[in-house]
């Protein structure tokens, strides 16, 4: 992840170091740290995802840190759109949301199943 990471920095023209953890996040496949510039991705979903995929979401954080900016504006997308064809992030979109999908259902399963669930 870390070769994929600064791949995107260079080609993005990112100098500042940006730290990369992997955290157990379950409602999100990523968030940013504008401030201290650390980007965290799920270890749920980054085991999910194919190569493809995995490269659109750490370069989908950087474009954030890139235009310090967690909105996703027209400027955002341009740069996305110049690094990924709009299928590729459609696809990869899709496959990052099965993924958090998969992982809540199989939450709620498992909670769901519990003895003392009044439900």
């Amino acid at each position: 992840m870390m070769e994929i990471l600064e791949e995107f920095k260079a080609a993005l023209g990112i100098t500042d170091k940006v730290k990369l953890e992997l955290r157990p996040l379950k409602t999100k496949a990523a968030s940013i740290s504008l401030r201290k510039r650390v980007i965290r991705l799920s270890k749920y979903v980054v085991s999910r995802l194919d190569e493809v995929s995995l490269r659109y979401l750490i370069l989908h954080e950087l474009v954030h840190l890139k235009l310090r900016t967690v909105h996703h504006t027209k400027d955002f997308y341009e740069v996305i759109y110049s690094m990924f064809d709009r299928e590729t992030v459609r696809k990869s979109e899709e496959r990052i949301l099965a993924s958090l999908i998969e992982l809540n259902c199989k939450s709620i399963r498992r909670a769901s199943s519990r003895p003392d669930n009044p439900f």
